[in-house]
């Protein structure tokens, strides 16, 4: 059956009027879109209303429905299915049909017909807008200035917001985790003009040493809640006015410096200015205790010492896991005493790590402790902490701070191993037993129950009922067993019956998939197996989970991850959970075994930027955890894979590794 369109007329309410005729009865018309911004999103659908008499019928598109289901910043191509069934039916043209683009007053974007293949075809498409810095002044109160905006826009439409966004690392100039917002009013004359107190940036921007913010404006039109985002450019003649570097007293300590990006944009370098706030002023340490003595330059109160460990993320490191004791105050110093029996002690140290002290105290940030050159660490020593399990020794750090490494003893045992795996193929395929993966795994392990692809927050919610998953003939059996296991919400049972020695697991389904929430209590993983599947159009759902937003997702994800953790806890000892610290890669050996980088580089470390942030949270909660680490081994992808290389496959020597390094794990 065919439904063909012969006009197409735009009204003066802001609608299009679409005529035509049709050789079957119509039960609906829906437009839809697949958004693609790191994976294809399920459609988004929009019930169209029409009329039919006989066989001509007339549809009602409304344009400002449309602009709130458009993507901002995107061009979006919106296709029109009659009747709703897979394949689709589309209403379509038997030849081009004259249209003129249209562009109203009060919106950001332009809309227009097209007929590719003859289906009818309407796209919205954002206008380039240019934000350009005027005037810029900072000082240690106010930061101000007056911007420019673009092509032309109607007098008192549109609003503005400006947004100064935190960098994941420098090299990630297209990827912002924590943002700050400030409301800059109505564009007047194609002008906004800001006056923002420095004292009211958040600290929630100081996450590292230095942090890079990026100033971005969204421009929000009346008819969607949704800005247009553009960065901010330099006016070549205020250029030598953006320089400029003002201190962020307390309760910050920081330092706050505007500069031109090479791309010629407004950038902000938003530092941590606590070195030297805090000096070690004795230290003492026999063979039971360490003493740490201190005069501070400032007044804190409340205060403790606190111990953090390193955790590696990206080519930097944060802090997750710590240890504390108060702070004793006397007439002229302040002094603690830690005894080394209770030193890092319980299941919160790892091999190889390295520690730095802090002062923490009331109101203030913690604040690292400066040794100064009088200070003789050369005669401190290892000593044996925590039952004998590490050996640890104090040190100064690269920025002359107080800081302890730790290391550890191996030990050895022997024989068969059944072992559970939660995760993907950067952990299952080791236990292949073809010859580019592991031949003779099933000698040392019994695979004794796999959960495939699927996000712990999907484990966590209930199970999803009403699907026929054999109807989708897209679906292979065996990536159908993946689809069931993720929608059965098994993953506990199936755990303890397996009556597993160990579950290895890694967190890839966390890192880069997104969640689909069916209702307020089920969640899926949109898989793979998911997206190419017409399962992801015929889903229906309240809203996904994604990773355009990674810090929302991370803050999402933390509570199920603690829930995970507790349960799974209950079935399997803390120390018998080993995570596969994972990580993608950025090169490949091509079809001439030459190295050769992924087009997608940059995406690919800030998908490893952000699964170094999900195993230091992991491992927080379960410090027990035992890791398998090879981010410091230069393992790359391959053109032979046998399954495809891709940045998540591995060139041979990775599996055949992974199994010796999982052996060593098991048998000591």
């Amino acid at each position: 059956m065919k439904f063909y369109i012969k006009e197409i007329q735009l009204t003066d309410s802001k609608t299009w009027e679409i005529s035509g005729f049709s050789e079957e009865k119509i039960n609906s018309i829906q437009a839809y879109y697949n958004e693609i911004r790191e994976y294809k999103h399920p459609e988004q659908k929009l019930n169209i209303p029409f009329t039919q008499q006989k066989k001509s019928f007339k549809a009602v598109i409304s344009v400002d429905e449309l602009a709130n289901f458009s993507q901002p910043d995107l061009e979006v191509a919106w296709k029109f299915k009659v009747n709703g069934d897979f394949p689709y039916t589309h209403l379509i043209t038997d030849g081009p049909i004259i249209n003129k683009p249209f562009y109203p007053d009060n919106s950001l974007y332009e809309y227009h017909f097209e007929f590719p293949e003859g289906i009818l075809t309407l796209v919205s498409k954002p206008r380039k807008l240019i934000a350009s810095i005027e005037s810029f002044s900072l000082s240690e109160n106010i930061m101000s200035g007056s911007i420019q905006i673009n092509p032309l826009l109607p007098d008192g439409v549109f609003s503005a917001k400006l947004h100064l966004k935190r960098r994941p690392t420098p090299s990630l100039y297209l990827f912002h985790e924590q943002q700050q917002s400030f409301n800059l009013g109505i564009i007047k004359d194609n002008k906004i003009f800001f006056s923002i107190l420095v004292s009211d940036l958040c600290s929630d921007l100081l996450v590292d040493d230095t942090n890079i913010l990026d100033a971005i404006i969204d421009i929000t039109p009346p008819e969607t809640n949704k800005g247009l985002p553009t960065f901010l450019s330099i006016d070549a003649d205020v250029k030598t006015s953006i320089p400029r570097e003002v201190e962020v007293g307390s309760p910050l300590f920081a330092t706050l410096r505007s500069y031109v990006t090479g791309s010629n944009r407004l950038s902000f370098y938003f530092k941590k200015n606590i070195q030297g706030l805090v000096k070690l002023s004795q230290l003492q340490e026999n063979r039971k205790e360490i003493t740490l003595q201190f005069k501070f330059e400032n007044k804190f109160s409340e205060s403790q010492i606190v111990l953090k460990r390193q955790d590696k993320k990206a080519g930097i490191f944060e802090y997750n896991v710590e240890q504390i004791w108060p702070l004793k105050k006397s007439l002229s110093k302040h002094s603690v005493r830690i005894n080394k029996k209770d030193f890092l002690s319980g299941p919160i140290n790892k091999a190889d790590a390295t520690w730095d002290f802090f002062i923490r105290s009331k109101n203030t940030p913690d604040l690292p402790i400066l040794v100064p050159n009088e200070i003789n660490l050369d005669s401190s020593d290892f000593f044996s902490t925590n039952d004998n399990k590490f050996r640890a020794q104090l040190s100064r750090n690269s920025l002359n701070n107080l800081s302890c490494n730790t290391i550890i003893a191996p030990k050895t045992k022997s024989d068969l191993t059944k072992i559970a795996i939660m995760g993907s193929c950067f952990s299952r395929n080791a236990f292949n037993s073809s010859s580019y993966f592991n031949p003779d795994y099933k000698a040392f392990f019994e695979c004794s129950f796999t959960q495939f692809h699927s996000s712990i927050i999907s484990v966590m919610t209930e199970s999803a009922s009403g699907f026929d998953l054999k109807r989708y003939k897209d679906i292979i059996p065996s990536e159908r067993i993946t689809v069931e296991g993720d929608f059965e919400k098994n993953f506990f049972t199936n755990l303890k019956n397996s009556n597993s020695d160990y579950l290895l697991i890694d967190l890839y389904p966390d890192v880069i998939r997104p969640v689909i929430w069916l209702n307020n209590k089920t969640a899926i993983t949109l898989s793979y197996v998911i997206e190419n599947s017409q399962l992801l159009n015929d889903l229906s759902y309240e809203r996904i989970l994604d990773h355009i937003n990674n810090e929302e997702f991370f803050n999402e994800w933390k509570g199920y991850a603690d829930q995970f953790i507790t349960q799974l806890t209950e079935i399997i000892p803390a120390d018998k959970v080993i995570l596969n610290l994972g990580g993608f890669t950025t090169s490949y050996y091509n079809e001439n075994g030459k190295i050769v980088t992924y087009k997608n580089k940059m995406a690919i470390e800030k998908n490893n930027y952000f699964w170094n942030r999900l195993n230091n949270y992991f491992l927080a909660k379960l410090p027990e955890a035992q890791v398998i680490d090879f981010s410091k081994k230069p393992y790359i992808g391959d053109f032979n894979y046998p399954f495809g290389h891709s940045f998540s496959h591995f060139e041979s020597t990775y599996y055949k590794d992974f199994l010796k390094e999982l052996i060593y794990i098991t048998k000591s």
